[in-house]
């Protein structure tokens, strides 16, 4: 399995996968995904040149993705897309002092599986050793907690050390911001 950049080409594969764990309030019996939160091709095309936006695949395609962006280019999607402005994680991540790398979305094709596993786990990897070289000492990630509660994603992230740091409601989503120290 390859860890590499996106590129504008891995768009339509990335756009399916992301779309395909999106977690509906009907469909609140899901164990992962994410929470009502489906992206444009535009947003992706917005987001593809973020250094920390990564893909992991294999012989037959997209395996995963990790779409990240340190705290300079959260000031520049902000400046893109006038939707962000007031939405309630921009607003968190833009008022922030410190150097960040956020964690936007990370998904695997096939979650819960041996495959899916390693595609995430080498996705955060490289996604760690980039904030490090970057000389950022912060990774951060929202994950929901209410109505529906990702516990794939929130044990994951505990497994990795990251800590929750407190809850946000976004549009009546209740996201627990998580950090982990690098």
């Amino acid at each position: 399995m390859e860890i590499r950049q996106a590129k504008v080409l891995d768009i339509p594969s990335i756009k399916s996968l992301a779309d395909a764990l999106s977690v509906k309030s009907n469909g609140l019996d899901k164990k992962t995904g994410f929470y009502d939160y489906l992206l444009t091709k535009d947003q992706y095309f917005n987001r593809i040149t973020s250094p920390f936006f990564f893909v992991a695949e294999n012989k037959i395609g997209l395996e995963g993705f990790c779409m990240a962006y340190n705290f300079r280019f959260v000031k520049i999607l902000r400046e893109q897309e006038s939707s962000l402005k007031g939405d309630t994680i921009s607003d968190f991540l833009n008022n922030l002092s410190e150097d960040y790398v956020y964690i936007d979305q990370l998904a695997a094709r096939k979650p819960k599986t041996i495959g899916g596993s390693l595609a995430v786990y080498k996705l955060m990897d490289k996604t760690i050793d980039e904030t490090k070289k970057a000389g950022i000492s912060s990774i951060l990630g929202a994950v929901a907690h209410n109505p529906w509660k990702n516990i794939s994603a929130i044990n994951f992230a505990k497994k990795l050390g990251f800590e929750l740091q407190q809850e946000v409601n976004s549009k009546g989503v209740i996201l627990g911001i998580y950090k982990l120290d690098i």
